[in-house]
């Protein structure tokens, strides 16, 4: 919390209690859409709106505080990017997220970056298939 302070304080942004709920709905949670942020949110907080959390997370995610991820839902995903460097396997079936962390994709970001210059500032891979769950009913 100290440090997404100091990012709003240094780039002119005023502390709020809307944007204070939102990163603490975000601490400790992971792959959250809008909606859901509001709906944990909308008891506590009532004067807090649908549209003041969608304007909160894209303030904060051009802020390099929240990452936004796309999952294929038809809605966005969001998490604090101060969270530990993982990937994600979808299932195209039920919709189920698996997070996994692999040293064999950070090797690959690794030759990659050797091999054509490129200088990654994060990296993140999305697998798509089916779960567990789905393959096995076939």
């Amino acid at each position: 919390m100290v440090e997404f302070e100091r990012i709003l304080k240094d780039r002119g942004y005023r502390l709020t209690n809307q944007r204070r709920a939102v990163v603490r709905e975000l601490e400790g949670a992971r792959h959250l859409s809008a909606e859901d942020i509001y709906d944990r949110l909308r008891e506590e907080h009532p004067e807090l709106g649908l549209s003041t959390v969608y304007r909160t997370l894209d303030l904060l995610t051009e802020l390099g505080i929240v990452r936004k991820d796309d999952f294929g839902e038809g809605y966005s995903r969001y998490e604090l990017a101060t969270e530990r460097m993982h990937h994600h396997a979808r299932c195209q079936e039920c919709g189920r997220v698996i997070e996994f962390n692999e040293e064999l994709m950070e090797y690959l970001a690794l030759q990659v970056e050797r091999e054509t210059g490129f200088v990654t500032d994060w990296h993140e891979i999305t697998l798509y298939g089916r779960c567990a769950e789905c393959a096995a009913r076939d």
